[in-house]
């Protein structure tokens, strides 16, 4: 580590820590870690978030300690004040770790072995291999809204992170390793011995970026080949989980240059093959208002087994404790159960669900609590429904072809 990063890396811990250390005051949060950049030591200074994880106790009140995370939310909203740094974070109890590391075997493996822990102690997370299709489902996600903003402010520095990314979730889903690397660093080194290449070179206007090569690859290995796309594309739709208005551009190849309108602020600029892995690894529920001009393409339906594993993700308890927290909307969380609770009732016989009308959705989401009224009064209802809902995603077993590990257990 370069002395100057060193220096960094040393700063950023230490206000971690105190920060930490201030939210775990009063015993309500037990432990405190942080992960991503931070921990791994490759910080940027005055550019590099603190990507805090606060673990709270199990809920065991009919409030589900709602009040309490209302007091925390207003501690939060101080500490941002003074370390503007602390941005989003994760709010989590024990048992939910656990879980959410069963649930996504990838990002468990990367937070069991590289978080740095801050105050408390630290959660016994289960030591498991790391599965092919939620390796594949990280994948997917690298061009979500990230992609965009970089290549419209011509971040070299993001897209090389992006970039780090994409090859360390390719590399385990084909097999090349069996757990992900802890550090962007690691992850271009293999890179370059493996295939010869820099991976920090990047056109700053999108063409040629490496990572389209990696999804058209890995998308035929898993799916049939697509027709070729002849001209660039943009839709906008309201999609699952959160149901707001989306943007995703769709350029030919990987070659193609990207025009500057379609760089909109928070777009998801992808390949056709790219959006193809999104939909049967990351949100099948895209399905439901895809374009025919995409479907044209070869684009397959995804099965029930892809619904099951998007509403396991989606469904999880910490979508509960988002709000104030990783965003502000608090209607997210209603929203969320209702697609869970819709769904189940198709998939339970071996059905794919079919759209969930938007006037349902609307209406749940007339009510916008601001976020110390959704914890005092809406939080323990909400956290009970997903509580039950997650139970009746429990009866479903993995599906039996990718569930496999991608390798060894780490």
């Amino acid at each position: 580590m370069r002395s100057g990063n060193w220096l960094a890396c040393g700063l950023y811990r230490g206000v971690a820590k105190l920060s930490g250390l201030f939210l775990a005051s009063g015993g309500f949060v037990e432990g405190v870690f942080v992960h991503r950049s931070v921990a791994a030591g490759e910080v940027a200074f005055g550019r590099s978030d603190i990507d805090l994880v606060l673990v709270v106790r199990q809920p065991d009140s009919e409030s589900a300690d709602g009040p309490e995370l209302a007091a925390l939310y207003e501690k939060v909203c101080l500490l941002r004040r003074f370390n503007p740094a602390v941005g989003h974070m994760a709010v989590q109890d024990s048992s939910g770790i656990r879980k959410l590391s069963e649930t996504d075997t990838y990002i468990g493996s990367l937070d069991r072995r590289g978080a740095l822990w801050l105050c408390g102690k630290p959660v016994v997370q289960p030591v498991l291999p790391v599965r092919r299709e939620d390796a594949i489902r990280r994948f997917a996600h690298w061009h979500d809204g990230n992609l965009s903003a970089a290549l419209r402010h011509r971040d070299s520095r993001n897209l090389r992170k992006i970039a780090a990314d994409a090859w360390n979730t390719y590399a385990v889903a084909t097999g090349r390793i069996q757990v992900p690397f802890l550090t962007r660093a690691q992850s271009e080194a293999n890179w370059k011995a493996s295939e010869g290449v820099e991976p920090a070179i990047h056109r700053t206007d999108g063409g040629s970026f490496r990572g389209f090569q990696l999804a058209k690859r890995l998308h035929d290995e898993l799916l049939p080949p697509l027709k070729p796309l002849r001209e660039a594309v943009t839709f906008r739709v309201r999609t699952a989980p959160k149901f707001r208005e989306r943007v995703f551009a769709v350029i030919p190849d990987a070659a193609s240059p990207v025009p500057p309108e379609m760089l909109a602020s928070c777009s998801s600029l992808c390949t056709p093959e790219l959006l193809h892995l999104y939909l049967h690894y990351a949100n099948p529920f895209l399905d439901w208002v895809l374009p025919d001009q995409l479907r044209r393409l070869g684009f397959r339906p995804p099965a029930p087994d892809a619904f099951v594993r998007a509403c396991r993700f989606f469904g999880h308890s910490h979508v509960t404790r988002n709000p104030g927290f990783m965003h502000g909307d608090t209607t997210a969380p209603a929203v969320s159960s209702a697609l869970l609770q819709h769904s189940l009732n198709y998939l339970r016989d071996g059905r794919t669900p079919p759209p969930l009308p938007l006037e349902r959705l609307d209406a749940i989401a007339r009510h916008r609590p601001g976020c110390l009224d959704y914890y005092r009064r809406d939080f323990a209802k909400i956290y009970g429904t997903f509580e039950s809902l997650w139970i009746s995603l429990g009866e479903f077993a993995p599906s039996a072809g990718l569930a496999r590990a991608a390798g060894a257990t780490d």
